[in-house]
């Protein structure tokens, strides 16, 4: 485990080389030491936002953004509402430096998907649902 001072300069350095450019967050991310990395994701230091992008390397819609961005990293250990439809909630957690999209109808989780198509996948499943 990272040293919390060591993994806060370091997340500072990222981000100033970054300069609110997540595709050049995702290029640095990736050079970094898996663990390092999987620290960093979900951590105080990056929002939700940059993490849901490096995971799935798309822009998700303006609300789910919106959510996203004013949520920490750290927030993923438990899940993120990403969106509600109907009476379902897709929200989004990291598990073991693995991207994870669960639904919920309020009270239990129905589906869990995992990988870089987890938030496509979990949205086509409450959508024929």
């Amino acid at each position: 485990m990272t040293d919390y001072f060591e993994l806060a300069e370091l997340a500072d350095r990222i981000l100033t080389i970054c300069d609110d450019d997540v595709e050049e967050l995702v290029s640095v991310l990736d050079e970094l030491e898996e663990g390092v990395r999987d620290e960093l994701l979900v951590s105080d230091f990056l929002n939700a936002y940059q993490v849901f992008w490096y995971f799935f390397r798309y822009e998700p819609d303006i609300l789910a953004a919106e959510r996203l961005m004013l949520s920490s990293a750290s927030s993923l250990l438990q899940g993120v509402l990403i969106e509600e439809r109907d009476i379902y909630e897709i929200l989004f957690r990291v598990a073991d430096g693995r991207p994870e999209m669960f639904v919920t109808d309020g009270e239990e989780v129905l589906m869990v998907f995992q990988g870089t198509n987890a938030y496509r996948d979990a949205a086509e499943w409450v959508d024929n649902t």
